[in-house]
């Protein structure tokens, strides 16, 4: 009979190999979960950027139709009524117009984030400045809020 020498070697990672390995995962975590947040919340921004594009037009007609900012505020000459906070909307608490200012107003993880659009009426055009709130503006899209 023959004797068959067979030669095997281990081959698997070592203790430190899988530590370097979870060592550097834990690094890039670290580096894109606050990444990932700021993606979230500028998505979830979105939805209150949407909200006034409605009222801002029915506010630039009904200034065009009685010439007043006075006259404009919620439910009032074509303006819809305030919308306030509902199941509907994750992240909309309230939309409001007073005098042609909207203000919108965030809930759940924007719960501190909202703006306000005041129209201003010169030589017959209207021109809106945006004063955003919230803890961080940067969020808001580029050359969006004026303070």
């Amino acid at each position: 009979m023959k004797n068959f020498h067979i030669n095997k070697t281990l081959k698997a990672f070592t203790l430190i190999e899988l530590m370097i390995v979870i060592a550097i995962i834990a690094i890039l975590a670290t580096i894109a979960i606050p990444s990932y947040n700021g993606y979230t919340k500028k998505a979830a921004l979105s939805e209150l950027l949407r909200a006034s594009s409605t009222y801002k037009a029915d506010v630039e007609i009904c200034i065009y139709n009685t010439g007043a900012l006075s006259s404009c505020s919620a439910g009032k000459n074509g303006i819809q009524a305030a919308l306030s906070d509902s199941d509907d909307n994750k992240y909309l608490k309230s939309v409001s117009v007073s005098d042609g200012v909207i203000a919108v107003e965030g809930k759940a993880s924007l719960a501190d984030y909202g703006y306000t659009l005041t129209p201003k009426i010169s030589d017959n055009n209207i021109s809106w400045s945006t004063t955003c709130k919230g803890e961080d503006t940067s969020l808001f899209p580029a050359n969006f809020c004026d303070s």
